[in-house]
C-alpha cells in the first residue's frame, strides 16, 4: 500500500514544479467552463473613490481559486510576481487564516516566501526566488476536498512606497488532485488541475493600462496555442485613471510582438491569432478622452497545439522503478509503435510533442508484470500520472534450506561421532573392569590351592 502524508506531497509538488516542466498554465483570465485562479480586486488604485493610495499606506489582494465539479483538491502551490518592487510596492505579509483549507486538517504553510525570504522556519522553497515574488504552498493532511470549490487561497498585504503601477501575475498555480486509482483507491495518481489564470494591477498615478488574455475557447486548452483555429482573446476593460474613475478611453493600440501591424480599436476587447509558437511581448497603449495615455507590456507564451506525457512508474508500495521498465507508446488509432523509452533513475519517463488524443501504453521489464493503460493528451498541456506496476514473485529460494540442512546433517554426524566415541570408551572401560575382576578371581583360586 502506498501512503504519503500531505506534507510530503506538498514538498514533492514544489520540487516537481521547480525541476520538471510539468505543465504550462499560461493564460490568465476566467471562464465558466474551466477551473480558474484569480487575483482580486483586478484593479487597485484608491483608498477612497478618486483618492489614490500614497506612500506608507497598505492594501490587500486576494489569491482565489474556483474549481469546477469532478475534481478533488489536496493542496496548492502558488507564486505571484509583482512588478516595480521596492519602487512602487513592497509585499509585507501573507494571511491564510480563513482560506479554503483552514477548516480542515492541514499542513500549515509548507512554503511562505516574500521577495525570496522565508517567513517560516525549517521550510524549503525560497531558494532561487527573487525580489518581486510572493510564494505560498499548503496541503491537507486528511482526505482531499471534493469540488466545486470556490474561495481564497491566501491574501497578500502590500505597502505603497512610491507612485506608478505594479502588475500582479501568476508565476505558478499548481493545484493538486490526488486522483485515486479506480482499482485501488488507496493508491493515488497525483495530477495538477488545469486552470485559467487572471492577473491584476495596482496604479496610483495617471492613466493605468492593463489587459488580461485567454483562449477564445478554453475548453480545448487553458494554454494559448498557435494557429488559426486557436484565437486569443485580449481584454483591456480594466484600464483606469487613478484619480478619475469615470474617465473613458477612446483608443486602444495593440502591438502583438509577432511582426503583425499595430491594431487600433475603440473597443477594449479583440482577438488575435499567433501563427507560430513562441514568447511574445504584447504591448498596449490606451488613450483617454483628455488624450492622456498609459502603457503596459506583458510577456505572452504561445505553445504548439501539441501535448506531453509525464509518467512516474512505481510499485504498489510506492517505490520508484529505476531504469528497469520499458514504456512503449502507441497511438490509440493505430497498432504501430509510436515511441518507446525506459524510465530514468527516479522512475520517470517523458514523451513530448504528441498530437492530442488517446494513447495506449505498455509497461514491461525485468521483475515486473507487463501491463497497459490508456492516457489522454491535451494540447498545450502536460498530462501527469503515476503508474503502479506489480512485481513478479521471485521463485522459491531453497538455498537456505539446503544450507541449513547441510549444517544440521553435519551437526548430527559430529554428534553421532562423539556419542559413538563415548560409547566405545565406555565399553572399553567395562571390558577392562571385567578383565580385572576375572584376574583377581583366578589369583584367589591359585592361592587357595
Amino acid at each position: 500500500m502506498k501512503s504519503k502524508s500531505a506534507l510530503i506531497l506538498a514538498v514533492a509538488l514544489l520540487f516537481a514544479s521547480g525541476l520538471v516542466q510539468a505543465h504550462s498554465p499560461i493564460v490568465r483570465a476566467t471562464s465558466q467552463n474551466v477551473s480558474s485562479v484569480s487575483i482580486s480586486p483586478t484593479r487597485t488604485c484608491c483608498s477612497m473613490p478618486n483618492i489614490p493610495y500614497t506612500s506608507g499606506q497598505f492594501f490587500h489582494v486576494n489569491i482565489n481559486a474556483s474549481i469546477l465539479s469532478g475534481q478533488f483538491v489536496q493542496g496548492f502551490d502558488v507564486r505571484i510576481n509583482y512588478t516595480n518592487p521596492q519602487v512602487v510596492l513592497q509585499a509585507t505579509g501573507i494571511n491564510y487564516s480563513n482560506n479554503i483549507l483552514a477548516s480542515h486538517q492541514n499542513s500549515g504553510p509548507v512554503v511562505e516566501c516574500i521577495d525570496g525570504i522565508s517567513q517560516i522556519s525549517n521550510a524549503a522553497g525560497c531558494s532561487g526566488e527573487i525580489i518581486g515574488q510572493v510564494h505560498f504552498a499548503e496541503s491537507l493532511l486528511g482526505p482531499a476536498l471534493p469540488s466545486p470549490i470556490s474561495g481564497t487561497l491566501f491574501t497578500i498585504t502590500f505597502q505603497v512606497v512610491g507612485q506608478g503601477n505594479s502588475a500582479f501575475a501568476f508565476d505558478r498555480a499548481d493545484i493538486t488532485n490526488p486522483n485515486p486509482d479506480p482499482n485501488n483507491p488507496q493508491l493515488t495518481h497525483f495530477t495538477f488541475i488545469p486552470v485559467l489564470e487572471e492577473a491584476a494591477i495596482f496604479g496610483n498615478q495617471g492613466v493605468t493600462a492593463f489587459f488580461n488574455y485567454q483562449p477564445v475557447d478554453p475548453s480545448i486548452s487553458v494554454s494559448l496555442l498557435n494557429g488559426p483555429s486557436n484565437p486569443v482573446r485580449f481584454d483591456a476593460s480594466d484600464s483606469f485613471v487613478a484619480d478619475n474613475s469615470s474617465m473613458s478611453f477612446k483608443l486602444y493600440s495593440w502591438n502583438f510582438g509577432d511582426g503583425s501591424q499595430t491594431t487600433n480599436t475603440t473597443s477594449p476587447v479583440l482577438s488575435h491569432v499567433f501563427s507560430r509558437p513562441g514568447n511574445y511581448t504584447v504591448s498596449l497603449v490606451v488613450t483617454d478622452l483628455k488624450n492622456e495615455i498609459g502603457e503596459l507590456a506583458r510577456q505572452v507564451a504561445v505553445l504548439p497545439a501539441l501535448g506531453s506525457l509525464d509518467l512516474i512508474v512505481e510499485d504498489h508500495s510506492g517505490n520508484p522503478q529505476r531504469g528497469n521498465v520499458l514504456v512503449q507508446l502507441f497511438n490509440s488509432s493505430s497498432s504501430a509503435l509510436f515511441a518507446n523509452k525506459t524510465v530514468n533513475g527516479v522512475g520517470e519517463v517523458l514523451f513530448h510533442m504528441l498530437t492530442p488524443g488517446g494513447y495506449y501504453l505498455t509497461f514491461s521489464g525485468d521483475g515486473v508484470v507487463t501491463m497497459s493503460i490508456i492516457e489522454k493528451v491535451t494540447p498545450g498541456w502536460t498530462t501527469m500520472d503515476t503508474v503502479y506496476v506489480s512485481l513478479l514473485t521471485p521463485p522459491p529460494n531453497y538455498g537456505g534450506l539446503i544450507y541449513a540442512g547441510s549444517i544440521l546433517t553435519a551437526v548430527a554426524i559430529v554428534g553421532a561421532f562423539f556419542v559413538y566415541q563415548k560409547r566405545k570408551a565406555s565399553r572399553a572401560a567395562k571390558a577392562r573392569s571385567r578383565g580385572t575382576a576375572i584376574g583377581k578371581v583366578k589369583s584367589s583360586e591359585k592361592r587357595n590351592r
